[in-house]
């Protein structure tokens, strides 16, 4: 199976553009992925309404996605709008740093408490490379969560030296380097944690598809694992 992590659908006010359903569904079909992780995008501060098209993916299609909601932690009922999102199937939550919030506030670990109880994953999602993550406040946070299980986007530059000491930490591939991140992560981290994510619609799935098919870094078991068989167990997919 194929499962790409990383897919946004909805509004981006910031490059205004738009993602719909069915254009991730094309793009997938033409690929041959199976399935998708899906949120809206985190430049969009309109939480409640962009989660609403995410819900309405994952029920029009749920052999195809898996939803994780956009949560800002200074929301006053995103406890309450947690549990529902949990009983409407959502299966995790995705922060930015761009809500306000930093990794050491009370906000912050108000909303990962909250999805250790509901059995969420969490997203730790970033645009920005060079965006300072804050290590020492974000190390905290892992080791008080240690058995929340965490996906890092790649973008933040900081993401490699984190996963390598945390073992609740996944990567996506977003933004790997063929070659060269690939070989400096392997051996530390393992192939077990790395996520195939094309970050669409600012990436694109063959692309990403391609990368980890082509790269003379892997082995076929480890390009399998890659691709699909670390988020089926990761996300305990069946479909």
């Amino acid at each position: 199976m194929i499962h790409d992590c990383h897919n946004h659908i909805g509004y981006d006010p910031i490059y205004q553009r738009e993602c719909r359903i069915d254009e991730l569904l094309s793009e997938m079909d033409e690929n041959n992925v199976d399935s998708a992780t899906v949120f809206p995008f985190l430049s969009n501060p309109d939480v409640i309404n962009q989660n609403k098209l995410v819900l309405e993916a994952i029920k029009l299609y749920p052999e195809r996605f898996v939803g994780f909601l956009s949560m800002n932690p200074k929301l006053p009922t995103k406890i309450e709008l947690m549990h529902e999102y949990r009983e409407q199937g959502f299966k995790g939550v995705v922060i930015d740093l761009r809500f306000g919030p930093r990794f050491g506030d009370r906000q912050t670990h108000e909303v990962i408490e909250c999805a250790y109880l509901l059995g969420f994953k969490v997203w730790i999602h970033s645009d920005q490379k060079d965006a300072p993550i804050g290590i020492g406040a974000f190390e905290m946070l892992l080791q008080k969560f240690s058995r929340v299980q965490f996906i890092l986007s790649s973008m933040y530059r900081d993401a490699y030296y984190i996963a390598k000491k945390h073992n609740n930490v996944y990567l996506d591939t977003a933004v790997f380097e063929l070659g060269q991140d690939m070989t400096k992560l392997l051996h530390p981290l393992g192939a077990h944690r790395i996520l195939m994510g094309s970050n669409t619609p600012s990436g694109m799935i063959h692309h990403e598809m391609n990368k980890i098919k082509g790269s003379p870094e892997l082995t076929w078991y480890q390009k399998e694992l890659i691709l699909g068989k670390n988020a089926s167990f990761f996300l305990h997919l069946d479909i």
